[in-house]
């Protein structure tokens, strides 16, 4: 009786200790888990106060190189627009903060493209890579001027064209292109791009470049939108 009495008290205790063991486990375990829930929103956070500061700074970037821009609140970039291969995106404000149609669209690097969609809430960005979208333009090195548009043969390579460069030009690979700021839809002075090529036309009667823009369309986390600026809406020569 002696041993069977202790053979099973032998046997309990086992099951005790397996039982207090786990349960030790799976506390551990839930607050291990909490911990872990605990850190990963801290970091999110982190994460979103940085992506914000980066955002600010670049702002900060743009008001520093013109001071009489009016511009939106940092847009944060939320998603691509679907087998564009111009780079369209959607931007996370809209009419109600203030965003409007054919509005430029900016980073501290230069020109990215207008507002071509708005909703209360949000908007969608064309960007120069668009055949859609015709910006007039000037090389900064010889002051020769053109129209720079999208090219869907190019577009998937990142780059753009300008056209109805004067034959005579001497502008070369290098050189920087800007906004002219002669029609009223862009201010003067916004980097645009870099040429990598130019050469005349068949024609011979101008010369075409092509160039890569100053914006990494890829690497865009935020933008900025202009609403407004000196000389908006007014067309260089117009009575």
């Amino acid at each position: 009786v002696r041993k069977a009495a202790s053979a099973i008290s032998g046997e309990v205790n086992t099951h005790l200790d397996t039982y207090f063991q786990s349960k030790a486990y799976r506390d551990e375990n839930a607050r291990l888990r909490s911990q872990i829930a605990s850190l990963n929103e801290q970091l999110i956070g982190y994460d979103d106060a940085i992506e914000e500061l980066e955002a600010l700074r670049d702002q900060l970037g743009i008001k520093q190189k013109h001071r009489d821009f009016v511009l939106s609140e940092p847009c944060k970039v939320l998603m691509p627009v679907a087998n564009d291969l111009a780079h369209s995106f959607l931007i996370d404000q809209g009419e109600d903060d203030g965003i409007t149609l054919n509005a430029p669209v900016l980073c501290s690097d230069g020109l990215i493209g207008v507002i071509t969609e708005v909703s209360p809430h949000y908007a969608t960005v064309t960007t120069m890579l668009s055949p859609e979208l015709s910006i007039g333009a000037v090389i900064l090195q010889t002051g020769d001027s053109g129209i720079v548009e999208g090219d869907l043969r190019y577009a998937i390579d990142d780059r753009a064209v300008m056209m109805y460069i004067d034959e005579h030009s001497t502008a070369k690979a290098g050189d920087l292109i800007i906004t002219a700021g002669t029609t009223g839809l862009f201010p003067y002075g916004l980097p645009v791009g870099n040429i990598t090529e130019i050469e005349l036309e068949e024609s011979g009667l101008a010369k075409t470049a092509l160039l890569a823009p100053s914006v990494d369309f890829s690497a865009l986390e935020s933008v900025t939108v202009l609403l407004d600026f000196e000389g908006k809406g007014e067309t260089v020569g117009e009575n």
